[in-house]
């Protein structure tokens, strides 16, 4: 095609409220004159789309040249000022989590896409610094079937040039100090341009500090996008600085080592600093840039097929196995066989551990002690015990994850309420209830509601079956002992939602949840609502494999299902997700998904 002149290229600005309501500024350059990509109905197949990401302090209107470059060859581009940047709202460089501004680029990417119509294969990313850490961890975290992404120095180790600067600001943190941290980061050492230095350094909207604890946030999801991110199976270009001062170039090469893309492209210029879209060779990375996407939009979308990722034949599909493997064959660690001893001879001190030493960790029973989060324990010392056990990173993850699942099943019931509105009562399935915890408390908010309450293990059914007498839930609930990855325990039914939670995480083998997906599919109504969570990454997964025992009487080896599998595993039955939500730690997801209409 011919390239697009400048002059007929069209830039607006406007604002989206992201989900906690914060005014979030955007702009975007059209080829035509149109605020939206088209005025009329109906999908344009040759739609390409380029959402852009600033580095840490700056904003969109720095993107302007590489927006341009990408405009004049048809390209239609938007960029966003993040929260705390820019024109947006929110505390200066500062957000509650850094998962926080994950959740931003999700609701910045439903607004393009209702705006333009537009579908997730049809949209580039393209990020830079701290952005490209954005959006790396909406790939791994998220799984959109993007086209691809292209990040830019992405800040997975950002260099702080001090001594212990983490646990320094963690400290700083606990003791209620230092709340920002100034940028040592000045232009002379992000571009060689002189304009660019002067135009840096004139800008009023760039910032000059950001958050301790962003910054602490920060750098931990670049230690965890590092440990997984073989889970990226994306096409992915990166493009790296050899005079970068900020970020390490040995973390942004290791990152690309370890993606298991099969389209991916690394691109090296020696010369350039930090700030490569503003370097005297901003030309340049931007025609490498083009490149790649044209060449992603020359042939059909690149998807990798992970429903057999328990069984892989392929590299991109065996990064799950291939890490718990690894894991697992490590040598003889003395730290974990002490702590495995300890558990079991003394673990009965604490109410916490001995409930997983007897029940086994991952049990109905062992949750339960941790949704209560009360210590207590025997000889004094057992309830301290007891507190830094349920306040370990993991289970804190459970107990958000909890909240997660609750706030998405209330979305589920109130969607199914406006839907059908003289529809009564409300169905619900929960096919690994373990003691109930989420079933009752949503039974006593909904009085529309009924629920059908199974479990495996007949201990969880008693303590069920006792609960709903006690509360006096009996009569909405039926309770009964059954398997949930046996084909035979499901029926064709009219249930409104169903639910499971917790179960997929403890089983390696995908056929077996594959035949609870199709069970589940068969057991609800068109229309009707799955609630499914995941566990995509676990910092301690090597240590809980090697000193804690699971409800099956062996050790507790977990493989970590990327989300991108587990949804592809939830979309092959039948369902297509539509929210999701995941814990600031990168640990636990929940997610909601809709029953598509049965073909005839």
């Amino acid at each position: 095609m011919q390239p697009i002149s400048t002059a007929n290229i069209h830039e607006y600005h406007s604002t989206f409220n992201s989900y906690d309501g914060t005014a979030m500024f955007y702009r975007y350059w059209l080829t035509d004159k149109s605020e939206h990509v088209y005025d009329h109905d109906g999908d344009r197949d040759d739609l390409k789309i380029i959402v852009m990401l600033h580095r840490g302090h700056e904003h969109s209107q720095r993107l302007t040249d590489i927006a341009h470059a990408f405009v004049k060859q048809g390209y239609q581009v938007f960029a966003w000022d993040a929260r705390g940047n820019g024109r947006s709202g929110g505390e200066r460089d500062h957000a509650e989590s850094f998962g926080q501004l994950v959740r931003d680029l999700d609701e910045f990417l439903k607004v393009i896409k209702a705006q333009t119509h537009a579908n997730d294969e049809q949209i580039v990313l393209i990020a830079s610094s701290l952005g490209a850490v954005i959006a790396s961890a909406y790939v791994h975290d998220y799984a959109p079937n993007i086209r691809g992404m292209i990040l830019g120095t992405p800040a997975l180790a950002i260099r702080l040039y001090v001594p212990f600067a983490l646990p320094a600001l963690k400290v700083a943190k606990k003791l209620g100090v230092m709340s920002r941290v100034s940028s040592y980061v000045k232009a002379q050492v992000l571009t060689h341009d002189k304009e660019a230095q002067s135009q840096y350094h004139a800008d009023k909207l760039i910032s000059s500090s950001i958050s301790r604890d962003l910054l602490i946030d920060s750098l931990q999801t670049g230690v965890r996008l590092l440990d997984d991110a073989g889970a990226i199976t994306i096409p992915t270009m990166i493009l790296c600085a050899g005079q970068d001062y900020v970020v390490d170039k040995e973390a942004i090469r290791t990152f690309y080592d370890r993606i298991r893309s099969p389209i991916k492209r690394w691109a090296y210029y020696p010369k350039s600093f930090h700030a490569i879209f503003h370097e005297v060779n901003k030309q340049d990375v931007f025609a490498d840039c083009l490149a790649f996407t044209d060449e992603l939009f020359a042939s059909p979308p690149q998807t990798v097929d992970l429903t057999s990722a328990h069984n892989p034949t392929t590299h991109a599909q065996s990064f799950s196995k291939d890490k718990v493997d690894t894991l697992m064959a490590k040598g003889f660690n003395p730290s974990f066989a002490m702590t495995k001893f300890m558990i079991e001879r003394f673990g009965h001190v604490s109410d916490g551990v001995s409930a997983g030493v007897t029940h086994g960790f991952d049990s109905g029973v062992s949750l339960d002690k941790v949704y209560q989060n009360e210590p207590r324990g025997k000889f004094g010392v057992g309830k301290l015990i007891d507190n830094f056990y349920l306040n370990n990173i993991g289970w804190r993850g459970i107990r958000i994850r909890k909240a997660h699942l609750l706030e998405l099943a209330e979305i589920a019931i109130d969607k199914h309420l406006n839907a059908h509105p003289d529809k009564q009562p409300i169905k619900l399935l929960d096919v690994a209830s373990g003691n109930g915890y989420y079933a009752f408390e949503l039974l006593h908010k909904y009085p529309a509601l009924t629920a059908t309450l199974r479990d495996y293990d007949s201990h969880n059914v008693s303590v069920m079956k006792d609960k709903a007498v006690k509360q006096g839930l009996s009569p909405r609930a039926t309770i009964s002992q059954q398997d949930a990855f046996c084909a035979d325990s499901y029926h064709s039914s009219d249930n409104d939602i169903a639910i499971v939670s917790g179960l997929f995480e403890l089983f390696s083998d995908n056929t077996l949840i594959q035949t609870a997906l199709s069970g589940m599919h068969r057991e609800l109504s068109d229309g009707g609502y799955l609630l499914y969570t995941n566990q995509p990454w676990h910092p301690e997964q090597e240590f809980i494999g090697k000193t804690l025992n699971s409800h099956q009487g062996t050790d507790w080896v977990m493989r970590c299902r990327s989300q991108a599998e587990i949804d592809q595993l939830v979309a092959q039955a039948g369902f297509k997700r539509i929210d999701m939500r995941i814990d600031e730690f990168g640990i636990f997801s929940v997610s909601l998904a809709v029953k598509l209409p049965t073909q005839p």
